[in-house]
């Protein structure tokens, strides 16, 4: 990694992207669609979905976090080292996030996982979707908190930081590219539902990909331009 420029290691998160946005539609593709049919539990059609496609999502997520890791320790030093934006407010807030990031991106594939996992299973003993997802549910129940906690931190953290310190010019990026965020990329993501349910699955990810994509092209110039 010594051997790595500034601007290759911030790209280690667009690679980390890569493989979490692989391991999002592995997961959620396919799984389960809004659906009106008589037969659907909670307006949703629940799919059963070959458990290697669960094991693969899991182990993107576990590899994605170290090679996170490389990418949040370059892009923060750069900030704090050629833009002083250490004591700033925001720039702590992105700093949280992104620390966060590093441990929720593993954890939330394999939970998310475990719950898909949790229903494949139910429905392999008793057939019946209702008791499947009822047993998905009460294990989701249990991880809900720690699960909602990290969407918080990271995600909502992350895309207040990143949009304030954009507009308020503490960093060389343009204003357009606010939108460089895993919010608002996965808010846009839902338009591809209407193509197909679960076509959204990476957008939150590719959020992320986005942000570190501007960070690695605007920060790492010799001169900072607006």
């Amino acid at each position: 990694m010594k051997k790595l420029s500034s601007r290759q290691k911030i790209l280690m998160g667009c690679v980390s992207m890569i493989l979490a946005i692989i391991g999002d539609y592995l997961l959620g593709f396919g799984t389960f669609n809004v659906s009106t049919a008589p037969d659907a539990y909670r307006g949703i059609q629940w799919n059963v979905i070959a458990d290697w496609r669960l094991a693969v999502s899991s182990i993107l997520g576990f590899v994605c976090a170290p090679v996170f890791y490389v990418a949040v320790v370059e892009v923060l030093k750069v900030m704090t080292e050629k833009y002083n934006l250490g004591e700033s407010f925001l720039f702590k807030l992105f700093k949280y996030a992104n620390w966060a990031g590093v441990f929720y991106f593993a954890f939330i594939h394999i939970c998310i996982c475990m719950l898909v996992v949790v229903f494949n299973a139910g429905m392999g003993v008793t057939g019946d979707v209702v008791s499947s997802v009822d047993m998905m549910i009460r294990v989701l129940k249990s991880i809900a908190i720690p699960l909602l906690a990290g969407y918080i931190i990271c995600d909502l953290g992350v895309t207040v930081a990143w949009i304030g310190m954009v507009l308020k010019g503490m960093i060389p990026v343009k204003k357009i590219l606010l939108i460089c965020n895993p919010l608002i990329i996965a808010i846009l993501g839902n338009v591809a539902n209407y193509l197909a349910d679960g076509l959204d699955s990476g957008f939150e990810s590719l959020g992320w990909l986005l942000m570190y994509l501007v960070c690695a092209v605007s920060l790492t110039k010799d001169t900072r331009e607006n």
